[in-house]
């Protein structure tokens, strides 16, 4: 019988401590994710699939993925996890915030709104070249 026990390595990364450091470590690359998605799917979320993390040798692999709203990949899912996160949704600004789901080990699911001085906008266009406008 296999061993379906997560890598110590992964299961140190699903507290919300750990969290905020993830977010906080990858944010100008998430950040500019989810506004070039934003532009082409509209409003969702960057899900952090630590339930599906694998480690190979000393790299960890998250699945990290975005989820738009009225999407064929959210009605797959059945939706959002809760209400709270489909409210979040609908009234978060894609120019100042991006929406985390953190789907957590033991099955439970976490939600962030996160913002930061580098705006998702300022993050896609410093990451594709484009000269920032300013607001």
């Amino acid at each position: 019988m296999a061993d379906t026990t997560p890598p110590k390595e992964i299961e140190a990364m699903d507290t919300p401590d750990e969290h905020v450091t993830f977010m906080r470590r990858q944010w100008a690359a998430l950040a500019a994710f989810a506004w070039e998605k934003y532009l082409s799917e509209g409003r969702g979320a960057i899900v952090i699939d630590l339930r599906h993390a694998s480690k190979d040798g000393p790299t960890i692999n998250v699945p990290t993925y975005y989820v738009a709203e009225g999407s064929h990949s959210l009605a797959e899912r059945g939706g959002w996890p809760t209400s709270e996160v489909a409210e979040v949704i609908e009234d978060y600004d894609p120019e100042q915030d991006v929406i985390f789901i953190f789907l957590r080990l033991d099955g439970d699911v976490f939600h962030y709104n996160v913002s930061d001085e580098l705006t998702p906008r300022q993050a896609y266009e410093s990451k594709s070249g484009k000269t920032p406008r300013p607001s």
